[in-house]
């Protein structure tokens, strides 16, 4: 008797985080047609929810007949941080999972989660992290590549972005332990996406990371579908984030999307009595890329981050 295996093409399942209660929701989709292996991850960030359902929509439209290769989508990689609607870090160790990969197996539980997605992402030929402004941050739409892994791995990241037609996009290898950066010393292309604002459901950025997922697909030969073409985007290699010295209020004077001149006052920061503690001044000449939106701050909160050419 020959006995027929049916090979299931698009499965749903969970990775378990060891040594924690944690699993990660995902869908695998096989190709029908043999190809690379594509990683794509939401929800590094809790409160980031346009890159959250713009994954799950992803994984629900990918068709495995047209599929050349495999994608995996980890669509909540921050499960304790998403549901007490946290913001930066993961609530058991107080860690931000994008400052800890490629983790630890032994590690803190951040460090435990991110090891835990390096292992899948050793298996890909790309990796596509996407974000989208968390709880308390409003932005303007940009992404990141790593500009410190082989001249390769820069070359086909730069390429992933472009592709993904966000047209601010940022060569950076400032953020250690970001999964972008962790990619490119793994010899992976990776890029890292933000839209999205403010802890919302935006449409429009859920649009923007589903139509840069699409046509990145179409350009990697993961699909045989056209491929957009876009202006070219603005590259930018100073990426600078200020940070707050003091515990108190914040009153920013930017908005995301602002040109400004070294020597502005980004905001100020007061007291409980409404005294002023500090004017804090932008650091460059640059755009403004992100600003906080809480009135309350905590010592080392970011407040505000210009990027320049």
């Amino acid at each position: 008797m020959t006995t027929v295996m049916k090979i299931m093409r698009k499965t749903q399942d969970k990775l378990p985080v060891p040594g924690t209660d944690i699993a990660l929701p995902y869908t695998r989709i096989e190709g029908e047609k043999d190809g690379p292996t594509l990683l794509v991850t939401g929800g590094v960030h809790g409160g980031e929810y346009p890159g959250i359902e713009a994954s799950i929509r992803f994984a629900q439209q990918l068709d495995p007949s047209k599929l050349h290769g495999r994608v995996v989508v980890i669509h909540i990689t921050n499960p304790p941080a998403f549901y007490e609607k946290t913001q930066y870090i993961v609530p058991l160790d107080g860690k931000n999972l994008n400052r800890v990969f490629p983790g630890k197996a032994d590690g803190t539980v951040s460090e435990r989660i991110a090891h835990v997605v390096t292992q899948v992402a050793e298996t890909a030929d790309y990796w596509v992290d996407l974000h989208g402004g968390d709880i308390h941050e409003a932005l303007i739409p940009f992404t990141i590549y790593s500009g410190g892994g082989s001249d390769a791995v820069v070359k086909i990241s730069r390429a992933m972005a472009e592709a993904f037609g966000i047209p601010i996009i940022l060569e950076s290898d400032s953020v250690v332990g970001g999964s972008y950066a962790a990619a490119s010393q793994m010899g992976i292309p990776a890029i890292l996406t933000e839209a999205g604002q403010v802890g919302q459901l935006d449409e429009n950025a859920v649009s923007i990371h589903l139509r840069g997922l699409n046509n990145l697909m179409a350009t990697l030969g993961f699909v045989d579908t056209p491929v957009m073409t876009f202006p070219p985007a603005q590259i930018m290699r100073q990426f600078v984030w200020i940070r707050s010295r003091h515990q108190g209020l914040f009153y920013r004077n930017i908005q995301p999307g602002q040109n400004v001149r070294r020597g502005d006052i980004g905001g100020t920061i007061k007291d409980a009595y409404g005294t002023l503690i500090e004017e804090v001044l932008v650091p460059q000449d640059g755009l403004v890329l992100f600003t906080a939106t809480s009135l309350a701050i905590n010592q080392d909160d970011p407040l505000f981050a210009v990027a320049a050419k």
